[in-house]
């Protein structure tokens, strides 16, 4: 089987009945009453955009320096300029440099929590404060934090998007929850099909053949993989969430998934910690499960190297990310993240016999 990459659709989840009709934000305890389900996570970020266009009218957005390309692809999709602030190689906001950047043209700052753990309190309370005193819109992605709860650090934003798609076996998906009180423009969305969604369900199909041969070569499988992230950016028009992965958003056993994902990263980090040629960029679980993880992220310095080693063997681990240099010029702990960071999947497709093998691959990688 192949350990990684997109997922495949479940169709015992697809087949049965909706069990509900909302998504339960574990971050906060309440206070986004309003959701909206989108065809994938930038989607729900340009309406977000759309929402708050008279507040960001001749304002700009402050965006992490460390960040995908989709994220400056909303903003350019929604017409809103944008500067970037820096991010640390420890995954925290440089607050200095964000302090540098907050110029009278400041309308919104864009806030990622990274892999499962939200930013710490002190960057929390100055976002507060300075959203407060200059009356700055704040946008929380929570695409690597879905799950994850506190209080304390999530759930303050005046908008919260995330794509969904990375967490369950759908081919689309996005949420955007925005904050009660705020008040905008409610957009129309359009007809969930599109060539993203196609693409995805052929995924499926393809992966099916590598369940089946898994000595196949792996290169035809990343090109389907590369076809179908990049025709996610040819259209950002915000449109519906399709009605099969609504069903299966719905229909999963959502204690499972958690369940299943912490253990598979608890097994994964302690096989892993001690090897001296990787340095975790994850960070250790709490015992609570109040952070239910990504995956596990790791920097090594060879990173293209381990990664062609783990595709050979049937483990397709991801880059977060590859930065968009032609936009702008980042700071160096986003350029040394970018370059050495490597996460390997431990969703609720696996059990610990995987988990296992892909430590063996690692291991073997460094003997």
């Amino acid at each position: 089987m192949l350990i990684g990459g997109f997922y495949s659709v479940d169709g015992g989840l697809l087949c049965a009945e909706p069990s509900g009709e909302d998504f339960d934000l574990r971050l906060s305890e309440g206070g986004y009453d309003l959701k909206i389900y989108t065809n994938n996570g930038r989607t729900a970020s340009v309406y977000a955009m759309k929402h708050c266009a008279d507040r960001m009218r001749h304002k700009k957005v402050l965006l992490p320096d460390y960040l995908c390309l989709s994220v400056i692809s909303a903003m350019e999709w929604a017409g809103i300029a944008y500067d970037f602030y820096r991010v640390r190689a420890d995954l925290t906001v440089d607050l200095a440099d964000l302090c540098e950047k907050l110029t009278d043209d400041v309308g919104m700052i864009y806030l990622i929590h990274y892999f499962s753990v939200p930013q710490p309190a002190e960057v929390v309370r100055c976002l507060k404060e300075t959203a407060a005193s200059r009356d700055i819109l704040i946008m929380e992605d929570i695409t690597q934090a879905l799950f994850s709860k506190d209080g304390e650090r999530m759930g303050f934003g005046d908008y919260i998007v995330a794509s969904t798609r990375k967490w369950f076996p759908m081919t689309d998906g996005g949420l955007l929850a925005i904050k009660d009180g705020n008040y905008g423009k409610l957009q129309t969305l359009e007809s969930a099909y599109d060539e993203s969604v196609y693409r995805e369900l052929l995924i499926s199909v393809v992966r099916m053949q590598y369940e089946m041969s898994p000595e196949m070569d792996k290169e035809p499988y990343l090109l389907f993989e590369k076809a179908a992230n990049a025709s996610r950016y040819q259209d950002l028009t915000p449109r519906r969430m399709t009605e099969a992965s609504r069903t299966i958003l719905f229909n999963t056993d959502l204690d499972v998934l958690m369940k299943k994902r912490i253990e598979n990263f608890l097994y994964l980090y302690e096989q892993l910690a001690g090897l001296e040629q990787i340095e975790m960029l994850s960070r250790p679980l709490d015992l609570g499960g109040d952070y239910v993880p990504f995956g596990l992220t790791l920097l090594a310095e060879d990173r293209d190297g381990l990664y062609r080693h783990l595709v050979q063997r049937n483990i397709i681990p991801e880059i977060q990310w590859i930065l968009p240099l032609e936009y702008y010029e980042p700071g160096e702990d986003a350029v040394y993240l970018s370059e050495h960071n490597l996460m390997l999947q431990c969703d609720q497709r696996y059990d610990l016999s995987q988990m296992k093998y892909v430590a063996e691959v690692i291991r073997e990688y460094y003997e």
